[in-house]
């Protein structure tokens, strides 16, 4: 199953580790939205490339 973590901010410590835990034994990609010029075509592509999609705040 491909997983997609998508992240609002910079994650902390429970963030990592839920992403972590979700994406356990599964293709993970990420996706960070802080940086100053996010991709949002690659984004599109990558969700609807991902099985699951997680959006992290």
């Amino acid at each position: 199953m491909k997983v997609l973590n998508v992240y609002r901010s910079a994650p902390d410590e429970v963030t990592s580790k839920l992403a972590a835990i979700v994406s356990e034994g599964n293709e993970a990609q990420s996706f960070d939205l802080n940086v100053d010029a996010p991709d949002y075509d690659a984004l599109v592509d990558m969700v609807f490339n991902a099985d699951k999609t997680y959006c992290w705040w």
